[in-house]
Formats: structure tokens, sequence, C-alpha cells
């Protein structure tokens, strides 16, 4: 009763928070093209589960993970100035986090501080338009330090930060800035090509990595966008040898209310072959109420098969929330239970705008495993199960945002057997955000 007590008075306090600030974005500096912006984002998002890991999370996290609340603010400078025949930018933030109670993820469990304070983007950079003849709307760029970078539909990148544990803030996942980063960009209305180097930065115990690449797009008209990554990943991880990672993806409109789209990654070194994909239809009902969007996606993650020398288990390097579904899968089994890896999905999706300020999801997911031996402790069934996700978007001001979300995870024999509980997993959350 104390954690769902002190859920409910923090949740009230923050909605009388967002209702009472009234500040706004403040221009520090504006003269000779010269700009220094200040802004923030408060966040605040509450939890209220029943039977959070199948009703054993006692005694498969040791502690009752059904409540617990998750409190961000994050404020930023910005700066722009001109420089030579371009413009320099440069961006500095640093992002609070606090867990109130142990989290599902099972991180916060024992330990002594949920809360810390970090520097998240600090980088500056250059740019310059209209270099090249023959592109239109063309924009060269380049910048270092720590800062945001996301290919494609996140799949292979999107996110560089670890949250949760004693950083707070596991939901929320506000640290995505990659450090010790350089990123090259050359972006017109018809391509877009990329260069990189990112360093993650991981949680306390977290694993340190690195990616060095290139990525590629081409628009064909508004029908067709082709695109291309490879990836030389360094894990460091005793033992493992350079990952390679290549991945070709495609969006197709082939009639005006249909977008067909998938992407496919293959990863191999010396230790490791591994492949995962995913192919999506989405269709726009333009002629009914609400214009919805009806789509399906199947995707596979290669699992690792115990009978083979080389490991099989797909690696989703450092991906991350571009869209609900993408690529956190389901709002229970993606963000707690299980990652990008030794899974397979069928997403069933129906997205309606019933206002301008209201948009909802209902999306349904029928997950497997593609490799039940390769999940801890004694799984022999594929099935994990189905989990239903209904979540409502409002905008309700020009700055303040609020998300509710109603999900169930059916657990299916695999999920029963690794945990141990077969009682369905209900989840309820509240999340408002407030924009400076």
């Amino acid at each position: 009763m104390k954690s769902k007590s002190l859920l409910c008075a923090a949740l009230a306090a923050s909605a009388g928070l967002f209702a009472s600030v009234a500040l706004a974005e403040y221009e520090l500096y504006n003269q000779n093209g010269t700009q220094l912006v200040f802004n923030a984002d408060l966040m605040a998002v509450g939890f209220a589960n029943n039977n959070s890991w199948f009703g054993e999370s006692e005694s498969f996290l040791g502690a009752d993970t059904d409540t617990w609340m998750e409190l961000g603010f994050e404020p930023q400078l910005s700066l722009e100035a001109p420089l030579g025949k371009g413009t320099f930018f440069g961006k500095l933030s640093a992002v609070y986090t606090n867990t109130f109670s142990d989290d599902a993820s099972g991180l916060t469990v024992g330990a002594d501080d949920t809360d810390d304070l970090s520097i998240e983007q600090g980088h500056v950079g250059w740019r310059m338009s209209d270099l090249f003849p023959g592109l239109t709307d063309d924009v060269f760029s380049i910048a270092i330090g720590r800062q945001d970078y996301t290919i494609g539909t996140g799949l292979l990148i999107a996110d560089g930060g670890g949250d949760g544990g004693d950083r707070g803030g596991w939901y929320l996942g506000m640290r995505k800035a990659f450090k010790n980063s350089a990123i090259a960009r050359i972006a017109s209305k018809e391509m877009l090509a990329e260069a990189f180097y990112l360093e993650n930065q991981p949680r306390g115990g977290g694993i340190e990595g690195d990616v060095a690449g290139g990525n590629f797009e081409y628009h064909f008209g508004d029908k067709l966008t082709l695109g291309g990554t490879y990836l030389l990943a360094d894990a460091n991880i005793p033992g493992l040898d350079k990952l390679d990672v290549y991945s070709g993806r495609a969006t197709w409109k082939p009639l005006p209310a249909l977008t067909l789209s998938g992407e496919y990654v293959h990863q191999t070194s010396d230790e490791i072959r591994a492949d995962g994909w995913y192919a999506q239809a989405a269709y726009e009902a333009k002629d009914l109420p609400w214009s919805p969007v009806f789509s399906y996606r199947y995707a596979t993650f290669d699992g690792d098969d115990p009978d083979t020398t080389r490991n099989e288990n797909f690696r989703g390097i450092a991906y991350g929330y571009t869209d609900y579904g993408t690529w956190f899968q389901g709002e229970i089994t993606g963000n707690y239970p299980l990652g990008n890896g030794n899974l397979k999905s069928h997403m069933l999706r129906a997205k309606a705008q019933p206002s301008e300020k209201v948009t909802l999801n209902l999306i349904y997911y029928n997950f497997t495993l593609d490799e039940p031996s390769a999940l801890a402790g004694d799984v022999t069934s594929d099935d994990w199960g189905d989990e239903v996700n209904l979540i409502v978007d409002w905008q309700a001001t020009d700055k303040v945002y609020v998300i509710g979300v109603a999900g169930v995870l059916f657990p299916g024999k695999a999920a029963e057997q690794w945990v141990g509980g077969d009682d369905n997993w209900l989840l309820g959350m509240l999340y408002a955000s407030y924009a400076f």
C-alpha cells in the first residue's frame, strides 16, 4: 500500500505542476544571426500493474514490481551563429531521472539510489547549404560530441544511452545521446549520405561499445525509398571479434493509400552469424471516419542454436523507439521481459485520429521464440504469448502531452516455464510531459 500511495501522491503533484507552469521557450540572445535559446522538458509517468511477471515478480525478481513512478527533467541550451559561408551550431543539456519504488525491469531491485543527474547533449557542429550541383535543397553538416542519431526506423541505431537501475528512468529512456561521436551528413530532397562513429553511454555495470559505419538512402520521388547501412561494431566483450553488420531497407507506395516497407539485417564475425528482418503493409482508409490506418507486420530475429558452434543470437546494437512497436515490441513484452533477439512476432495495428489532438492505437501481438532452449531455464515451448495494447495520445495544449496505456500480456507456455507463473500480466500507465 505504501508504493501505491506514493504513486498516487506523486502523480497528483505532477498533474498540478503541469497545470500551473506557464513558462515558454526562452530566447536568451538574438542578434546579427546569432541565437541562444533555452528550453526544457519535464515529464512524469506512473504505472499500476496487476500480476507483473505473471504474478511471480517477488520470486523471479525479488520484489513486488506492480506499481512505481518515474520523473525526468532535461534543461537544454542551443546555439546557432554564422561562421564562414555556413552556420556554427551546438547544444548542451543535462538529464535528471528518478524512479520511485521497484520497476518491472528488475534493475531497481536492491538498488540504494535510483536517481541520477548527467550530461546528455554536448556537441558542436557546422553546416552549409547548396554545396552540391544537381541536388535539391542540399545541406552538408558535421557534428562531434554527445548527440542523438537514428537510422531508419531505429532497428539498429536509435538509442546510445543506458537508463534504469542506479540512474532511474528506465521507461522514460531520456538518455539517448551517443558520446564521443562524430557524424558527417549530406542531406537533400533526393538522397541522404552519412558517415559516423558512435560510442554508447551505458549505466553502471553496462557494456561499453562503439560502432563505425555509413548510411545511404535514395528517394525515387514520393513513391520509393531505398536505404542501406554498414556497421563495424565492437561490443568490448572478451573473446568476441569485431562484428560486421549489413542492412538493406525499402519503403514503397504502390497506391496512394498503401505503404509497403521492410528491412533485412545480416550480422557476421568469426564467432557470430545472425539475421533479422521485418516486412510491413499499412493501408490508410481515408473514406472511413477518423481515417484509420490498418497495418500488419511480421518480424523475426534469430536465437542461438545450441547445436552449432557459432552464436546465432541477433544483436540489436543500439535499437530504440521511433513509433509504437518500433522497436520495443509491446508495452509489456518489449519493455521488460524480451528484446529483439530470439523472437518472432506478428503485429496487427489500427491507428485512428478522432480529433486533431487525440490519436488512438489498438495493437495486437503474437510472440514466439526462435530457439526456446536459448532462454534461461528449462524452456522447451516456443509460445511466449499474446499481448494487446490500447494507447491514447492527447496533445492537451501546445506544450502539454499526455499518454494513457492499458495493456495485457497473456502468457504462453514458454513464459510460464521461464518465470513460473501463469497469471495474465495487466498494465496501466499514465504519462505526462511539459515542453518549456
